[in-house]
């Protein structure tokens, strides 16, 4: 009787390769079988049959994950459980080293896992080819089949690529020396005829190593989904207690006014902070979120990838649900991830605060292969194509003030108008109409030197031609404005 069932299961086992197999019919039917001998029997015909393509073993909405090898317990950590939390356990057929745990999963899930070996050795799976990398090595990665796999991480001949500069900067503010790399896109233009918005990146060195950064703005550019950028990525010495600890504020402090006036007097920046974003991951979202909040004057802009909000008792949540600022903010993360914040609430409160944001939820854990996978997400949101105004202005200053056109010009109702002056202090502009009268005074006080960027609401001006005009004691410039 023994001999008959196993025929059975080998014939059924056999038949995988045609899809007719059904896993858990697999194992009912193994079950059924005492003789340890035919069961390794089977178990080899069916590891020989899936090769290494096919583990985990996806079958409709389930994912079966599959060791075969010699261990006293087997369980499965991953993004998706906090990478030790609640681990899955897999189950063993008995008198054989096959261990197996079956998932039900969203068609569009991708996770990142390691096997856990008698609850110490962590190791790649190691029938499993798919692998991510992460922030402690690489992982091997479950796709399900409706998963679409990143093609802007990709490296492509034939699309140009843009640049890295690199330096240190010492921050008087944290007391410590930041490693800074720049990347400029292809064809930056040195001469300052045309100016870029930028990106500042938290966790800058893993958004270019892990997160293949460089390449996403790179395939963006060339595919015409994005307009040109500058991106700075800032990397951490003490993460967790510069982005979410005691030298948070200090640290926001330097970006502020260290690293934002550095990079706009040596880069040619739309110096102006609807053209400016801070993003990051986890705790690199934190202290976007704060930095914004804190400084919506410097940064309109805030991406968060997974942002961990909880810490300090959730303090930047807490600060967007009670107050509004004039920040834009988009932000996404995992369903498998617990990250302190009920997002249906926090949505709910931004939207009753007034926000301007969008956001979106995907089947994945808290892992570079989210993020990496996303940050088009994030720069399409914020930069899209013809997005940016086309302003240029030489770098050269004959005077105290140079001017540019401003853009859009014609205007309807909000302009801007590019300047580079040579020393901080008080300005004044006016806009005149064809007959010589003041419609527009405005005041304004740099505090530093180079280039700079006023923005202007023009909504009261009838349609017509105009001249605006920026004084610093007796000396001016001027330029000429379409309303219509």
């Amino acid at each position: 009787m023994k001999k008959i069932i196993a025929v059975g299961v080998m014939i059924f086992v056999i038949t995988a390769g045609n899809c007719q197999m059904s896993f858990h019919s697999f194992l009912d039917s193994i079950s059924e079988i005492t003789d340890p001998a035919i069961k390794i029997e089977l178990i080899d015909t069916l590891m020989n049959q899936l090769g290494s393509d096919k583990i985990p073993y996806i079958e409709g909405d389930t994912a079966n994950f599959i060791y075969n090898g010699s261990a006293n317990s087997v369980w499965i950590a991953g993004d998706f459980n906090g990478w030790g939390n609640d681990m899955w356990k897999c189950q063993r057929i008995e008198d054989t080293d096959f261990f197996y745990y079956s998932q039900i999963l969203k068609q569009t899930a991708r996770l990142d896992y390691k096997f856990v070996l008698n609850e110490t050795n962590w190791i790649l799976d190691p029938r499993n080819p798919n692998q991510v990398s992460g922030g402690f090595g690489p992982n091997s990665e479950l796709a399900m089949p409706g998963y679409i796999q990143p093609w802007e991480i990709e490296k492509y001949e034939g699309v140009a690529q843009g640049t890295f500069e690199s330096f240190s900067l010492a921050s008087p503010e944290v007391g410590r020396t930041y490693n800074i790399q720049v990347y400029l896109p292809p064809n930056y233009d040195e001469s300052g005829a045309q100016n870029y918005p930028v990106a500042y990146v938290h966790d800058g060195g893993e958004y270019i190593s892990l997160g293949s950064m460089g390449n996403v703005i790179d395939n963006l550019l060339d595919d015409g989904s994005i307009d040109p950028i500058i991106a700075v990525f800032i990397s951490p010495i003490s993460r967790n207690n510069e982005y979410a600890e005691d030298n948070r504020f200090n640290f926001a402090q330097y970006i502020v006014e260290t690293v934002v006036p550095l990079i706009d007097s040596s880069y040619n920046t739309l110096a102006h902070r609807k053209f400016r974003l801070t993003m990051g991951a986890s705790f690199g979202a934190n202290i976007s979120g704060l930095i914004s909040f804190t400084y919506p004057k410097v940064f309109a802009n805030s991406g968060w990838h997974s942002p961990a909000l909880w810490p300090n008792d959730g303090e930047v949540a807490l600060l967007y649900l009670g107050e509004k600022k004039d920040v834009n903010i988009y932000f996404n993360y995992g369903t498998y991830e617990n990250l302190g914040v009920n997002w249906e609430e926090f949505r709910s409160a931004l939207d009753i605060h007034g926000y301007e944001y969008d956001w979106q939820n995907y089947y994945e854990g808290h892992s570079w292969g989210l993020w990496r996978a996303t940050t088009d997400d994030i720069l399409m949101y914020f930069f899209p194509a013809g997005s940016s105004p086309a302003l240029g202005i030489n770098n050269e200053i004959s005077g105290a003030i140079s001017v540019g056109q401003n853009y859009p010009n014609p205007v309807e109702s909000t302009t801007y108008i590019p300047l580079n002056i040579s020393k901080e202090g008080k300005y004044t502009m006016k806009v005149y109409n064809q007959l010589g009268q003041s419609e527009i005074s405005q005041n304004y006080a740099f505090a530093t030197q180079g280039k700079h960027i006023i923005e202007m609401n023009v909504e009261q001006l009838s349609d017509g031609i105009y001249s605006y005009v920026i004084k610093m004691d007796s000396e001016g410039v001027s330029g000429i404005m379409v309303k219509q």
